[in-house]
């Protein structure tokens, strides 16, 4: 358990330091402004090079789970962050 715990701390560090890394790159494709219309917006999502970060949730629920039937409860967030191959490469 202790091990296990260690793991997922060092795995989320390393994450958080990777997208610090990467959050200070500039992104190449164009993002939109803040004062970007609705339509702009609805564009920049379609694209699939867009420089936007998504995070999608899903979350499933598993009833009569194991030999007690209880309720197994999956919560995946899959954060996407946009970065530059050139300077990852490099």
């Amino acid at each position: 358990m202790i091990s296990t715990t260690k793991s997922l701390l060092g795995l989320l560090a390393a994450f958080f330091w990777t997208a610090a890394a990467f959050a200070q790159q500039q992104p190449t494709a164009v993002a939109p402004t803040p004062d970007a219309s609705t339509e702009d917006l609805q564009k920049a999502t379609q694209n699939p090079v867009a420089s936007l970060i998504t995070v999608p949730i899903q979350n499933n629920s598993n009833f009569g789970y194991g030999p007690f039937d209880r309720t197994q409860d999956i919560l995946n967030i899959q954060p996407v962050i946009p970065m530059n191959m050139e300077a990852a490469g490099g």
